[in-house]
């Protein structure tokens, strides 16, 4: 049985939140996906299982950002240099696969990100 539009809108929230998470200064990005997650995860698979793969991408990137800058301090800021430079397609490829995942809630799709460790189940 097909989601149906609640599901779905539920599903695109998980993704379209960490886009006005990060614009709030990056970190807050995780929080759009986990508070669906917490609401919806025991009544609707659909949006669950969206919310879970937007959380886990989401706290993969934060796991990214706080291991870039511990390395760029233990290099004396010559690794923030190579982050300099990989900052914006990494920023393009993220904002492809927010695109990608809220293309697929809306088609009643599921969807995995291709780059992420899944911390929550």
């Amino acid at each position: 049985m097909a989601p149906d539009a609640e599901s779905r809108n539920w599903a695109m929230a998980a993704h379209l939140s960490a886009l006005a998470g990060a614009l709030l200064g990056g970190l807050p990005a995780f929080l759009g996906p986990l508070i669906v997650w917490l609401v919806r995860r025991n009544d609707d698979p659909f949006a669950e299982a969206h919310a879970k793969e937007a959380l886990n991408f989401q706290i993969f990137t934060v796991l990214l950002g706080v291991a870039v800058v511990l390395i760029g301090v233990l290099t004396l800021g010559l690794a923030f240099l190579v982050a300099l430079v990989l900052f914006i397609p990494a920023l393009i490829f993220w904002l492809i696969f927010i695109v990608q995942a809220t293309s697929a809630a809306s088609a009643r799709r599921p969807y995995r990100y291709p780059v992420s460790v899944r911390l929550i189940r």
